[in-house]
C-alpha cells in the first residue's frame, strides 16, 4: 500500500482527479528507467517505489503541488519519458512521481527571432512537427528524439544530432521557467541556466523553456568508412580544421555495424518490411549538411580524403540514407542481448583514437558505440568533444551480468585517462559530480540547492546526493583492475536465442521480447491505447516491463492487467515505432489466446455478446442469419447469387451484410461491371472471425473459420474477394496460419 495518508490522498484527488493514481502497477511502472542494475547491486538502492503518480496539466497545478508537498514533507520526483539510464527518475525516497505527459504544447513560435517556447513535457518529435508548420526546425535534438522530452533533456544535459554546429543543448536554450522548492516561480537566463542544466530537477522543476530554432532547409547525407580508430580521429580533426559548413556528424564503431547486420529486420505477418542494408564492419561516419552547401562540403571532404593518413572511403548512398533514416534506432542491437550494460562517456576529440583503441584492448566483451561530434565542448578550453553512447550486450537474467556490469567502469576510467568524463550523474555517479560538472560548478550548484530547496523534497538523492550505490561504485572503481578479468571471462552470447520453453506460461518468444524491449519509449507517444488513457500500464513498454516482473515472480495476473492486453486496438503502430523491431502486436495476440482460451480468464462483455451472436446466427451484429443476404442486388442474383458456381467468391463480411449495405452493393456491381466471374455464398457466410481472434476466444474463431472455408470450397472457388480490411487480413494471413496449425488443407487466394 502507498504511504500517503487519507487526507493527503483526498487533497491529491481533489486537485488532479483521474490524473492521480496510487494503483500499484502504475507506481511500479513509474519507478524505473531504461537501465537495469545487476542483482548484486540492487540492494544498495532498494526497490524504489512511488507512493503515487500525478500528471499536472498546467504550471499553476504544479505550483500548487510543490507548495503542498513542502508543507507535507513529501518528496517529488520529476519524470519526462525516463529515456536515460542513470537513475535520475527513480523515487528513492518514495513520495510522488510527477509525470509531465500532459504539459506537452508548443506555446509560441517567433519566426523572426527564430525561437520557440515549449512546455517541458513535449516530446522532441512532436515539437519539431509543429515547428515545421512555420518553416522552422530544431537546431539540435537527442538520439531519443521520438520519445525524450524538452524539459528532460534540459535537466539531464547532453548533446545530439546537430551538435557539431549547434553545440551542447544548453547552448541553444534562451530561458526556462522553473518552480523552485518553496513553490515560487523563477525565470532562468544566460549563466543562471547552469543552476538547472544537468541538475535533474534537484534545484527546481522546469515548466517551460524557450529555445533557438533554425530554418527548415533540405539536408544532404553522406557516409564514410574508416578502418582504424586513430585514422577516424585524424579524419574528424581534418574536417573541423577545414571549417566546413556541416550541421551534424556522428559515427558507429565496427562492432555496432556487425550487430546491426545481425539484428532482425522489422516484420509484418512474418514477412520483412524493410530491405537489409549490409554495413561494412568499420567506423561509419555519417555527415549531414544543408543542400545549399553540398558542392562545397563534398569537394572539401573529397580533398581531405586524398591524404594518405586519412585512410577513409566514401560509402554508397544506400548506406548513407540507411544510417540517417535509422539514426534513432541505436537500440536495434538490444534484441540480440537481450540486455545492454550502458557505458556513456564524453572524451575530447584529441583523445578519441586512444580512448577507442584502449577500450578494444582492455574490454573483452563486444562494445557497441555511437559517437556524436560537438565542435565547441564544455571543457575549460572549449575544444571539440565526442559524446560516446556505449553499450555492452549481456543478459540481465544471468548471474554473469554482475561481472559484465563493472566493465562500464573500465570504459569510464579509460575515458578519464584521456581527458574525458562520464556522461551524467543521476543517482549512480553523484560522487563524481566534481568531475562531471566541474568542481566549481558543483560547489555553486550545491549552494543554490540549499537555498532553492531548503526542505530537500525535489528529486532527493540525485546529482549531489550521497547514495550508497554511488559510494559503492567509487569503491568498485578503485578495484576495477581486479574486477575486469571476471567481466572479460564471461562468454559473450550475442544473438537472438529464445528460451526452450515458456516462462511462467509466457510463450518463449514473447518472454525474450520482454527483456529485449529497450524501454526507450518510442512506442508510447503514438499508441492510442496510451494517449487515450495516459498511464504507462497501457503502453507497449509498460506491458513489456510488467511481463518481466511477472516472469520474475513479483507480479500476478489480475483482471486489470488482462484488460490491458485485450484493450489494444491492434493498430500496429508500435511495431513501426519499435527501436528493436519487436513484433509487439503479434505478441499481445498470443497472450490473448493464452489468457482467455487456455486459462479461462474473462474477456470484455461485448466480446462475449459477439461470440453468442456469432455462434447462434453467424455474425457479430446480432442480426438474423436469414437476413444476411438481404443486401444483395436482385438484378444480380441470377448471375452471381448464392448457389452459383464460380472460381471466385465475394465475401461481404458482417458490417456490409447488416449495417453498411452500400459497401457490399457497390462492390458486387463493380465486380460485375469489370467482367469478373464470381459468386456469393449467401446465408452460409459467417463472420470472418476477427473479433474472436482479438478477444482471445480462439475456439470460436477456429470453428467459424472452418465453416467459411467449407462454404467457399462448396461453391467451387479458390479465390476470395473482400472489401473489408479485417476480412482480407483473415483470409490472407490468419486462415492460412491457422489451417496449417489445425492440419486443414488450404488452397485459397485472397484479393
Amino acid at each position: 500500500m502507498a504511504k500517503l495518508s487519507e487526507a493527503q490522498t483526498t487533497w491529491l484527488e481533489g486537485v488532479f482527479g483521474e490524473r492521480f493514481t496510487t494503483r500499484r502497477v502504475e507506481r511500479k511502472l513509474y519507478s524505473h528507467d531504461v537501465g537495469e542494475m545487476p542483482s548484486m547491486i540492487k540492494p544498495l538502492i532498494g526497490t524504489p517505489l512511488a507512493d503515487g503518480v500525478v500528471q499536472p496539466a498546467s504550471e499553476a497545478e504544479l505550483v500548487a503541488l510543490v507548495q503542498w508537498a513542502v508543507q507535507e514533507g513529501i518528496p517529488l520526483t520529476p519524470r519526462g519519458k525516463a529515456t536515460s539510464g542513470y537513475g535520475g527518475v527513480l523515487p528513492v525516497k518514495g513520495g510522488i512521481v510527477v509525470d509531465f505527459f500532459r504539459m506537452d504544447k508548443v506555446l509560441a513560435v517567433d519566426a523572426e527571432a527564430q525561437t520557440a517556447t515549449l512546455e517541458a513535457g513535449i516530446v522532441w518529435e512532436k515539437a519539431d512537427r509543429e515547428l515545421k508548420k512555420h518553416g522552422l526546425t530544431l537546431r539540435t535534438y537527442p538520439s531519443s528524439y521520438p520519445s525524450a522530452t524538452a524539459g528532460g533533456w534540459l535537466a539531464q544535459g547532453g548533446a545530439g544530432f546537430g551538435a557539431l554546429e549547434a553545440g551542447w543543448f544548453c547552448d541553444n536554450v534562451v530561458s526556462a521557467r522553473v518552480i523552485l522548492g518553496d513553490g515560487s516561480l523563477g525565470l532562468f537566463e544566460g549563466d543562471d541556466l547552469d543552476m538547472i542544466y544537468e541538475a535533474e530537477g534537484i534545484t527546481g522543476f522546469i515548466t517551460q523553456l524557450t529555445i533557438k530554432v533554425m530554418p527548415d532547409l533540405p539536408l544532404e547525407i553522406m557516409s564514410l568508412g574508416c578502418a582504424e580508430a586513430h585514422s577516424l580521429q585524424y579524419m574528424l580533426e581534418g574536417f573541423l580544421s577545414a571549417d566546413m559548413p556541416i550541421w551534424s556528424m556522428h559515427f558507429i564503431n565496427p562492432q555496432m555495424a556487425k550487430m546491426k547486420n545481425q539484428a532482425p529486420l522489422q516484420t509484418h505477418q512474418g514477412h520483412a518490411t524493410e530491405h537489409r542494408v549490409t554495413l561494412p564492419e568499420t567506423y561509419i561516419v555519417t555527415i549531414a549538411f544543408r543542400q545549399q552547401d553540398a558542392d562545397h562540403v563534398r569537394s572539401a571532404i573529397a580533398a581531405r580524403m586524398t591524404s594518405p593518413q586519412c585512410a577513409a572511403e566514401l560509402l554508397s548512398d544506400e548506406i548513407a540514407q540507411h544510417e540517417w533514416s535509422q539514426r534513432f534506432r541505436i537500440m536495434t542491437v538490444k534484441r540480440l542481448g537481450p540486455s545492454l550494460v550502458p557505458a556513456e562517456v564524453v572524451v575530447p576529440l584529441a583523445g578519441l583514437g586512444a580512448t577507442l583503441s584502449e577500450i578494444e584492448q582492455k574490454v573483452g566483451q563486444p562494445v557497441v558505440k555511437e559517437g556524436v561530434m560537438v565542435r565547441h565542448g564544455r571543457n575549460p578550453k572549449g575544444e571539440p568533444e565526442v559524446v560516446i553512447l556505449g553499450f555492452i550486450p549481456a543478459d540481465q537474467r544471468k548471474f554473469t551480468y554482475n561481472f559484465v556490469f563493472p566493465l562500464s567502469l573500465t570504459i569510464a576510467r579509460i575515458a578519464e585517462k584521456h581527458g574525458g568524463r562520464p556522461y551524467a550523474t543521476g543517482l549512480y555517479y553523484t560522487k563524481m559530480a566534481d568531475k562531471i560538472l566541474g568542481a566549481e560548478r558543483a560547489r555553486v550548484l550545491k549552494e543554490f540547492k540549499r537555498k532553492a530547496d531548503p526542505a530537500g523534497i525535489l528529486n532527493p538523492g540525485k546529482v549531489l546526493g550521497n547514495a550508497l550505490i554511488s559510494n559503492a561504485l567509487i569503491v568498485a572503481n578503485a578495484f576495477e583492475p581486479l574486477l575486469r578479468p571476471f567481466g572479460n571471462a564471461v562468454m559473450s552470447d550475442v544473438g537472438e536465442k529464445l528460451p526452450d520453453k515458456p516462462v511462467r506460461g509466457i510463450p518463449a518468444d514473447v518472454a525474450w521480447y520482454a527483456y529485449a524491449c529497450s524501454q526507450c519509449g518510442y512506442c508510447v507517444q503514438e499508441c492510442d491505447q496510451y494517449y487515450g488513457r495516459g498511464w504507462e500500464s497501457q503502453s507497449p513498454r509498460g506491458k513489456w516491463y510488467w511481463l518481466r516482473e511477472f516472469m520474475e515472480g513479483r507480479e500476478k495476473w489480475d483482471q486489470f492487467m488482462v484488460d490491458t492486453i485485450l484493450v489494444c486496438t491492434t493498430c500496429e503502430l508500435c511495431n513501426l515505432r519499435c527501436s528493436a523491431n519487436l513484433p509487439i502486436e503479434p505478441s499481445w495476440m498470443k497472450l490473448r489466446g493464452q489468457l482467455i482460451e487456455d486459462e479461462g480468464r474473462m474477456t470484455f462483455p461485448p466480446f462475449e455478446m459477439m461470440a453468442a451472436a456469432l455462434t447462434d446466427q453467424g455474425n457479430i451484429w446480432a442480426g438474423y442469419r436469414k437476413e444476411r443476404d438481404a443486401w444483395f442486388p436482385e438484378d444480380l442474383k441470377e448471375k452471381h447469387g448464392a448457389g452459383k458456381k464460380a472460381k471466385a467468391v465475394y465475401f461481404a463480411g458482417c458490417t456490409a451484410s447488416y449495417v453498411e449495405h452500400d459497401i457490399g452493393q457497390a462492390s458486387v456491381r463493380l465486380l460485375d461491371a469489370a467482367g469478373v466471374d464470381f459468386t456469393y455464398v449467401g446465408k452460409k457466410e459467417n463472420c470472418c472471425g476477427t473479433p474472436m481472434l482479438v478477444a482471445g476466444k480462439w475456439e470460436v474463431f477456429a470453428e467459424t473459420m472452418k465453416k467459411n472455408i467449407a462454404a467457399v470450397e462448396a461453391a467451387g472457388a479458390d479465390t476470395v474477394i473482400t472489401s473489408c480490411p479485417a476480412c482480407n487480413m483473415m483470409w490472407r494471413h490468419a486462415y492460412p496460419e491457422w489451417a496449417k496449425k489445425l492440419g486443414i488443407e488450404y488452397n485459397i487466394t485472397a484479393k
